[in-house]
């Protein structure tokens, strides 16, 4: 292989980078959409853009795992993302005013375990908090 053929490290980096980024979003919004279905919020605080544009990257980046073009803390099958484009779908229909399935919160909580593990909920806290701040146009804490 010549070095003109070799990926670019910088190239590699950033595509690891916004897929990591994709993932910990997905899972704060998630964590932001359960919490509000479970209290009954009527404005689950999500920008239905955000949570498209969201749920579009990380169903790629979970592809880009299925594919074997890069590893996680999880193993995500093409199960994995078929559930999260569930997800996706229940979560929008849920912000543009639609019903809010019971199953939604329970397939939430394994889409989210699907990219972190057992610990998502730790990771979803912090994105929520990140998430949150980009929202109010505060630095992220």
């Amino acid at each position: 292989m010549t070095d003109d053929e070799r990926p670019d490290l910088e190239n590699i980096v950033e595509e690891l980078d916004w897929a990591y980024h994709a993932e910990l979003f997905a899972v704060g919004y998630i964590h932001i959409l359960t919490g509000a279905v479970e209290r009954g919020d009527l404005d689950p605080g999500i920008c239905s853009t955000a949570w498209e544009n969201t749920m579009n990257a990380v169903e790629l980046a979970m592809m880009d795992h299925v594919n074997g073009r890069m590893q996680g803390p999880t193993t995500i099958t093409a199960e994995d993302v078929e559930r999260m484009r569930r997800l996706h779908a229940l979560g929008a229909a849920v912000l543009s005013g639609g019903e809010r399935p019971p199953e939604l919160c329970q397939l939430a909580f394994i889409c989210a375990e699907s990219l972190f593990g057992a610990g998502w909920r730790r990771l979803a806290q912090e994105a929520e908090v990140t998430l949150k701040a980009l929202l109010q146009g505060l630095p992220p804490s």
